[in-house]
């Protein structure tokens, strides 16, 4: 009876460990493609010719436009005391559209969008839209230009980034850089062309996106991203550890292994895990996934059947508009729910609402908002045959990375469970601004503090110049296991907690 005991033990143990071994696994890159086709019927011949772009919606759109408007609209009471609890209200909705009717002017906003030059290019069978804004050369003796690729994610666009793109090219008090910059549209959003076939993800994007930066002639350059661009930025650091200089992103979510452990372990010892700052981020749990269950049930539907949700929304300007403001209201904080407007229409909200009609107009008027909400059904696996999609989770990134977080986001990791997919943190830094849609913030009435994000958003790529120079090795295991030996010794209680970070 000892020896069969023995025996089952024997083989529990080994199936505890093969089975841990699985979940820590780093899997291998994956092997994309080198030329696929996207674009409709079968693979041609592709140029490099890169060609000069003008935004210029034609007038029957223009006048289409507010022929839709124009319509009477036909919205359920508000209950009482609902404010934005029940999604977008119907009062501030009807606001919202008297104003797109009245007073916003697509011919000016248009003109401001064409202030910087744009481009396309077709690549692996779609056109690619992208601006390009170059950095100021020979302004100040000592200051470089170097490359930059800044991606937005849904609901945005590139009309995001106006706002900080002459902080980025211009020189800054007490920087040595500038950037050139360079800003696409992902694949089905805006003026790039969507995919006529299945399969478009993260990992197919970001090969595109190197390709677009080659073509300019760049084999080494920074990436920034917020959102899906987040995804995408991470991705291309992963695959092309030796183009990528610098990753930035102001958006984090991990699905792996070692982030869930960590979040269970904190949940039980949160004072020895993570800071007094950091606590508040993900705990108490039953917090954070009553959030999260709160506010995504669009990502289901888009995740799901991204084509239901998209020809509704797509036929309506002021559907389009009520379903991307809305993630506008509580993704940029969730107590606005609480507000009769969504807080939308507050002089204080961070984001123009000319700034966020732009944002609108850009899917109207190239009608890609179902092009744009497919983006989730290609990256979230629903099957096992989809765990592909998966894959580039559970490698880390180990290029510099700077990493920002807000202080009102939906998610917020803390450091030591970032680092899980981040190993070499070069900057990790936690504003009060309200979340990561900040790029669009820089025209409201908050100039002061629009002004000190900027200007930390440049320092953060500061850093990571520093960082080319002065490389911080403690950040790698082999230090991190030397550390915690060391703390031992000394008696000194942190230690552990040092080598759980960048497990």
């Amino acid at each position: 009876m000892g020896l069969i005991r023995m025996l089952v033990l024997g083989v529990a143990v080994g199936w505890v460990a093969v089975t841990v071994r699985r979940l820590f696994h780093e899997p291998p890159l994956p092997v994309l493609h080198p030329s696929p086709w996207w674009g409709p019927g079968k693979p041609q011949p592709e140029e490099a010719t890169i060609t000069q772009f003008k935004i210029n919606v034609s007038q029957k759109d223009v006048d289409d436009l507010q022929q839709r408007l124009a319509l009477p609209l036909r919205l359920t009471p508000v209950l009482e005391g609902a404010n934005f609890t029940y999604g977008f209200n119907a009062d501030t909705l009807t606001r919202i559209v008297d104003y797109w009717r009245r007073k916003y002017n697509w011919r000016q906003r248009e003109a401001q969008l064409n202030n910087y030059p744009h481009f396309k290019t077709k690549i692996e069978g779609l056109d690619i839209h992208f601006l390009r804004a170059k950095g100021e050369r020979g302004v100040r003796h000592g200051v470089k230009v170097v490359p930059l690729l800044l991606l937005h994610g849904w609901p945005g666009s590139f009309v995001e980034f106006y706002s900080i793109l002459p902080l980025l090219t211009m020189p800054q008090h007490g920087s040595k850089v500038v950037f050139e910059v360079i800003c696409p549209s992902v694949p089905g959003y805006g003026f790039s062309q969507g995919s006529t076939k299945k399969g478009l993800g993260r990992m197919q994007v970001a090969q595109i996106l190197m390709k677009l930066m080659r073509r300019l002639g760049y084999e080494q350059f920074y990436v920034q991203g917020g959102d899906w661009g987040s995804g995408i930025v991470t991705n291309m650091a992963i695959m092309y550890p030796q183009n990528i200089l610098g990753v930035h992103v102001n958006f984090l979510i991990q699905n792996d292994m070692r982030s869930l452990l960590k979040m269970l372990a904190g949940s039980v010892l949160p004072s020895r895990l993570f800071g007094d700052t950091e606590k508040h981020y993900i705990y108490p749990l039953s917090q954070f996934f009553s959030v999260m269950m709160q506010e995504s049930g669009y990502f289901h539907i888009q995740a799901t059947k991204p084509d239901t949700i998209g020809n509704a929304v797509n036929q309506s300007p002021v559907a389009l508009a009520a379903y991307i403001l809305e993630k506008f209201s509580t993704g940029t904080n969730l107590a606005n729910t609480n507000q009769p407007d969504g807080g939308l229409l507050r002089t204080d909200f961070p984001i123009t609402l000319d700034s966020m009609l732009d944002n609108i107009c850009i899917y109207w008027f190239t009608g890609s908002f179902t092009t744009s909400v497919r983006f989730y059904a290609e990256n979230i696996p629903l099957t096992s045959k989809d765990i592909d999609k998966y894959v580039t989770h559970v490698i880390p990134c180990r290029v510099p990375a700077g990493l920002a977080m807000f202080a009102h986001d939906l998610l917020s990791l803390p450091e030591t469970i970032a680092a899980s997919k981040y190993h070499d943190i070069v900057t990790y830094r936690k504003s009060e601004a309200e979340e990561h849609l900040y790029h669009l913030t820089a025209e409201s009435s908050s100039h002061i503090r629009d002004a000190r994000k900027e200007k930390d958003m440049i320092n953060l790529y500061d850093d990571m110049f520093v960082h080319e120079n002065n490389y911080d090795y403690d950040k790698y295991l082999p230090d991190a296991l030397l550390y915690m030996v060391g703390s031992a010794c000394c008696q000194k209680p942190h230690g552990m907690d040092k080598i759980f970070m960048y497990l």
